[in-house]
């Protein structure tokens, strides 16, 4: 879906530290439009779920402030969905119970529960497995309940930590494609963390490239059109984003070499 314009989310000058004082992330400033799809990528530990979880409101930043809708946030709520790498769903309850459960902790009635757990279950394609235990699911099947979980609560901001990490190549594009669709139909905008640079190219409006310090060090404007379609993975404009961003990627490489010499 392509975004509005309309700044709905805004990142202003967050600072991240560990109890030593070890900064995780450092200034980060950002202005996310409503219906925009936002990838994060970058070197392991350079603080892109922590900035995922400040957004959530589950870290409170040293310094900094996130702001949605032109109201400052720094507790969870419900106009943002998390979907995590680890799945964390009950194996005892069926796939209805699953995705209803967070509305039932919230006290909704039990007629609107199964209402709207049953259309989140049909928005990702599991309808006519409601019954069925998650034990019996596959593991992309488990990745639909778990994003069918966070969409029953119609949050405005999805935020993902890569959440198709452990499932195979076939299963992670078909689940693409499933995200692309249901962001289109609900309008929400989406905040990805992903390893995967094709996976931020094919999805994203734009890719914010994180560098070792927990910092910003690029955003790369994604220009390939909507709706996405599979092909664009071997067009040369796809491999011409690939190559800027793993440019991106090796900054912190390039910067130690130039300034320390190779060693040899």
């Amino acid at each position: 879906m392509s975004h509005t314009g309309t700044s709905m989310l805004e990142i202003n000058h967050i600072h991240v530290s560990y109890e030593d004082n070890k900064s995780i992330i450092s200034d980060v400033h950002l202005t996310v439009n409503q219906g925009e799809f936002i990838s994060i990528i970058g070197k392991s530990g350079c603080g892109k779920s922590s900035l995922l979880n400040v957004i959530a409101g589950y870290i409170q930043p040293k310094q900094g402030n996130i702001v949605i809708n032109g109201r400052q946030v720094s507790k969870p709520g419900p106009d943002r969905g998390f979907v995590f790498q680890d799945l964390a769903l009950f194996p005892w309850l069926s796939v209805l119970d699953n995705v209803a459960f967070g509305l039932r902790m919230a006290g909704i009635s039990k007629k609107e529960r199964v209402e709207r757990s049953k259309e989140a279950i049909q928005m990702v394609g599991l309808t006519g497995f409601e019954h069925k235990s998650i034990a019996d699911l596959s593991g992309g099947m488990k990745q639909r309940v778990a994003i069918a979980r966070t969409l029953v609560t119609k949050p405005s901001i999805l935020l993902m930590d890569e959440p198709f990490s452990a499932l195979d190549e076939q299963t992670r594009e078909s689940l693409q494609e499933e995200l692309l669709r249901i962001q289109k139909e609900t309008g929400m905008t989406v905040i990805l963390v992903t390893h995967s640079i094709d996976e931020a190219i094919y999805l994203s409006d734009r890719v914010v490239v994180f560098d070792d310090h927990g910092q910003v060090h690029n955003i790369v404007n994604i220009g390939l059109g909507r709706p996405r379609i599979p092909e664009i993975r071997v067009s040369s404009y796809f491999n011409e984003y690939k190559k800027q961003l793993m440019k991106d990627l090796r900054y912190d490489f390039q910067i130690y070499y130039e300034s320390e010499g190779s060693g040899i």
